[in-house]
């Protein structure tokens, strides 16, 4: 084939480019689709994506095509993410303005000139109402009333006065200065405990954090009076995470009284609607629980002079009542007293005469139990001297017959011995086998072949054993 026959591919490149611009040229397209592989350079200010479109049913793609936007398309796409609060990354489906470009060693790409805010708005939208009607649809602590929300954390009562507050906030948020600050420095003097739990407080993928910092505080053990969750402003898109389901529900469950200051003026969030009180910023939250509890103040204030007031009507209305009841105790009193001083002289006149008596008959039992108390000893003392003579008596006896009874035991038991002795069983013509200078009393210990020595009454015989018979004590031979 010769060099006529083929082009380069650089050549072939060339006029796709030439045709591809000579269709597209000065045209653009309003093009709905999802943004993947998104790449920012920060340093450029230019933005690299995929834009791909999904089929209607399950996640399967049906077109892709590379996109990049820098210059005037990144200043639109800055705008968009300050407008919307959510920031240009994957997973976003978005209505762009695009140019359609090719370049030979690049290829086919599209050039995004412009993104619609409002379009970005109303998916958001629709995001935040599907999310609130899911909290109403699988939370039966959740209603939906004609003017809000209705949630068990809305419905807990505030305690009478707020003295333990834990607060929920990011580490370096100026909001939760000003929220300590207005706090410590309140008018009235009032004194609080607040603890902090510090978290991120943005970034929808930071939930996690934010709820394990609830369950901290639900679990420390301290009886928190509210909790308060704080965020000093910022950009749109740093108040998603508030707009979250698990956190929103968290919120509407929470045991504990939750009041939200989270400095966002455009809108409310889920949080907010899911709290027990929503405040704008840090500091209004801080001013509720300070007005909360000077109510309380005012009121108890209000409560003492109602008391005092009443008070006095009721000792000007009864201080008549008390100074005729005086004068009646009075002269009750002092009747009572000539009464009760009569009838006290005749009791001591009584008790004389009954404490002589008394005494008398007391005096006459006392020298009879004198004269029986001298006579008594004698008559004792003779009568045990007869029971030991007895008791002598007695001994001498016993002991005369026990003697006698174990001095013939004694005989007994050595006639016994006498009987049993080995010098009288050899008189009788029985003998004493020994073997190895030990008495053996059983054929076991004797083997044939060994010698024996057989002691009679009168010799002692040495001899070997030439055979053994067993004999099992049944013949009568003997």
């Amino acid at each position: 084939m010769g060099s006529d026959q083929y082009i380069r591919l650089s050549q072939l490149n060339d006029k796709i480019q030439d045709t591809i611009n000579d269709r597209f040229r000065g045209q653009t397209y309003w093009v709905a689709a999802d943004i993947t592989n998104h790449s920012f350079k920060a340093d450029k200010k230019n933005h690299y994506f995929e834009l791909v479109e999904k089929a209607v049913s399950g996640n399967a793609i049906t077109a892709k095509i590379l996109g990049k936007s820098w210059g005037a398309g990144a200043l639109r796409i800055l705008d968009f993410e300050i407008t919307t609060g959510q920031r240009f990354t994957n997973n976003l489906h978005v209505l762009v303005l695009l140019s359609v470009d090719y370049h030979p060693l690049y290829g086919l790409s599209v050039n995004l000139l412009d993104i619609d805010s409002n379009f970005m708005l109303g998916i958001l939208e629709q995001q935040r109402n599907a999310t609130l009607e899911r909290l109403v649809r699988e939370n039966d602590f959740i209603q939906k009333l004609a003017d809000g929300y209705s949630t068990f954390n809305g419905r807990l009562p505030l305690p009478a006065v707020i003295q333990r507050v834990a607060v929920i906030s990011s580490s370096s948020s100026a909001g939760n200065e000003d929220f300590r600050h207005t706090m410590q420095h309140n008018d009235f003097g009032y004194v609080f405990q607040i603890d902090d739990y510090h978290t991120v407080v943005q970034g929808d993928n930071n939930a996690r954090l934010f709820l394990n910092k609830l369950i901290e505080v639900y679990t420390s053990g301290i009886p928190y009076d509210a909790v308060v969750i704080t965020r000093g402003g910022g950009a749109q898109s740093d108040f998603l995470i508030f707009d979250n389901y698990n956190i929103a529900r968290a919120a509407a469950k929470f045991p504990i009284p939750v009041i939200t200051g989270i400095g966002h003026q455009k809108n409310i969030s889920l949080t907010d609607m899911m709290a027990h009180t929503h405040t704008k910023t840090p500091t209004k939250a801080a001013e509720f629980i300070i007005a909360h509890n000077r109510s309380f103040e005012q009121r108890i204030l209000s409560l003492q002079g109602t008391i005092a007031l009443k008070s006095q009507q009721l000792f000007l209305k009864h201080y008549k009542e008390l100074n005729e009841l005086k004068s009646s105790i009075s002269h009750n009193a002092a009747e009572l007293l000539s009464g009760h001083k009569q009838r006290l002289m005749e009791i001591w006149q009584d008790v004389a005469h009954n404490s002589r008596k008394v005494l008398s008959n007391a005096q006459g039992r006392l020298l009879y139990t004198a004269q029986q108390t001298l006579q008594r000893p004698q008559y004792i003392m003779q009568q045990k001297r007869n029971e030991l003579q007895y008791i002598t008596a007695n001994l001498k006896t016993a002991a005369n017959q026990y003697l006698r009874a174990q001095n013939h035991n004694l005989q007994h038991y050595q006639q016994s011995i006498k009987l049993m002795s080995p010098e009288n069983i050899l008189r009788k013509g029985y003998a004493i086998i020994r073997s190895h200078n030990k008495i053996v009393n059983g054929a076991s210990e004797i083997h044939e072949g060994e010698d024996i020595e057989i002691l009679l009454k009168d010799a002692v015989l040495k001899s070997t054993v030439k055979e053994k018979i067993q004999y099992d004590g049944n013949h009568t031979d003997l």
